[in-house]
């Protein structure tokens, strides 16, 4: 007896339907101050506002709430993370060097950096100027 009402208190649907009315909101907020910020608080934003409410929120919510989850999640900086998931990361082999493993390494490559050096340096005063 007691399960059921705690079952159907947390169901599903009710909280994806309250999330979209966040959702709703944050969008409303995001028309607002966008139609104030380039038509300022006059008469006419007032009705820019009620006109882009009523046909975003209403009428084609279907395609703009997912469009404007998008946006955010792009405003956000999840791009930059799906970039380095994706694309970065499988570039690099599992297997491949650091740019430093250890101060050995580090040595070595110094050391290699002043032979060339010597080479090159050999070379540039046999060459006739």
């Amino acid at each position: 007896m007691l399960l059921l009402p705690t079952f159907a208190m947390f169901s599903l649907t009710e909280t994806f339907a309250d999330l979209m009315l966040a959702l709703k909101i944050f969008v409303l907020l995001s028309i607002i101050s966008f139609v104030w910020n380039h038509v300022g608080n006059t008469p006419l934003a007032m009705v820019l506002i009620v006109g882009l409410s009523w046909f975003i929120l209403f009428d084609y919510w279907q395609f703009f709430g997912g469009l404007y989850i998008l946006y955010f999640l792009l405003m956000m900086g999840i791009s930059g993370l799906l970039v380095d998931f994706f694309f970065v990361t499988s570039m690099r082999g599992g297997s491949e060097a650091k740019p430093v493993d250890s101060a050995i390494d580090l040595a070595m490559r110094q050391q290699q950096l002043q032979r060339a050096r010597k080479i090159v340096g050999g070379i540039r005063r046999r060459m006739p100027r």
